[in-house]
């Protein structure tokens, strides 16, 4: 009996989770068809040949195997950041630098490539080690400081990001700079340094194949491991985790630096797959897009490359629109925006709204069956 009632309960979770699984999969299709819908109609309004520039919004990313790696190229950094994200998000928290670890990790990496003078594939290990190491020790400044004081990690994080970025950019203007280059910028990164192209005539190099096993790794990690569920439990329930013997803090301050290691040796892997030099003088943004990528994902990690590949396909088709095109890119900033309201909303197409549409359906058509019967 007892037996009996355990199958029947494990049968009802597994046909639930399917039910919410395939409710979430029919709002985030619902929210990216409005989004573009209203892409559409704005597109309409302000091309002289809208249809043209909706053909290369939606179907130029596929023209052509350079184009689709284009796509690729897009998302590899979104994969990093979105990663890293979920698992700060997991941990309930809102810890902004990701997007100065995307900078020092950029940094760093491209350094050690310059300077260390290491045979090809060791000087890429160490160099995006170092990366991560590096973004790890300065992004615990503010999670420590949330762990320990209860400071607010999202102000103190955002003022770190700031403070990284001035650091780096007198560093490549005063210490590194190469002068004969032209340009604020480190010498150039050796070849031997840089990461392989993975498809001959793309953009994708083996920096991608770094972002998926990073994904699966960290999708262990958070589901398969007592650390990932003390991780998980503190985001959801702080107050029962600690009662469950879980030490919160420690929880919180782990989760903090990982996301932001993980984000270091996605800035490594950007400089070195697409630079020649080092030369940014602004905060790349990755590491905000990295947020976005999660909500959409709604913070699983295994839904982040989706997630990152739907936002890369979307960027690249909005280059090509507006290269062949008269619609500037920020179509796409309107249909991000758009997406993330609606996925972020509770109420659209909530379970009350999916159980009435469908209970209704469902009614209707057990009426029409009695009636044929009849």
């Amino acid at each position: 009996m007892l037996k009996s009632n355990k199958k029947k309960m494990k049968l009802l979770l597994k046909t639930q989770g399917f039910k919410n699984a395939f409710r979430e999969i029919i709002r985030i299709t619902l929210a990216i068809l409005i989004a573009y819908i209203i892409a559409f109609i704005i597109i309409f309004f302000v091309s002289d040949e809208p249809l043209s520039s909706i053909h290369w919004f939606v179907a130029g990313p596929f023209s052509n195997l350079n184009e689709f790696g284009e796509v690729i190229k897009n998302s590899m950094p979104l994969i990093f950041a979105g990663i890293a994200s979920c698992i700060i998000l997991k941990s309930g928290q809102f810890n902004m630098f990701t997007e100065g670890a995307f900078y020092v990790g950029g940094f760093v990496a491209a350094v050690c490539a310059i300077y260390l003078g290491l045979p090809p594939v060791l000087s890429i290990i160490v160099a995006l080690s170092l990366a991560g190491i590096f973004s790890g020790l300065i992004g615990y400044i503010p999670s420590k400081l949330k762990a320990k004081y209860d400071v607010n990690e999202f102000v103190s994080s955002i003022m770190m990001n700031f403070i990284i970025l001035w650091i780096g950019i007198w560093l490549i203007s005063n210490v590194i700079i190469d002068v004969s280059s032209g340009d604020t910028a480190t010498l150039p990164i050796p070849v031997s340094s840089k990461l392989a192209t993975l498809i001959h005539g793309t953009n994708i190099t083996t920096g991608i194949l770094i972002a998926i096993a990073l994904t699966i790794l960290l999708t262990i990690f958070l589901y398969k491991t007592k650390k990932g569920y003390a991780l998980r439990m503190t985001g959801d329930n702080p107050n029962f985790a600690r009662y469950a013997g879980i030490k919160p803090k420690k929880s919180l301050l782990l989760a903090q630096v990982i996301g932001i290691v993980i984000a270091g040796i996605g800035g490594g892997v950007e400089i070195l797959s697409n630079y020649s030099r080092f030369n940014w003088k602004v905060l790349p943004g990755f590491g905000f897009d990295g947020f976005m990528v999660a909500i959409i994902a709604k913070n699983k990690p295994q839904m982040v490359i989706p997630a990152a590949l739907f936002i890369g396909y979307m960027r690249s088709g909005a280059n090509l629109m507006a290269f062949n095109g008269d619609v500037t890119t920020e179509v796409v900033s309107i249909i991000q925006g758009i997406i993330i309201i609606l996925i972020a909303s509770q109420s659209f197409f909530s379970q009350e709204m999916y159980r009435k549409l469908f209970q209704k359906k469902t009614i209707s058509s057990q009426k029409e069956e009695v009636n044929d019967h009849a």
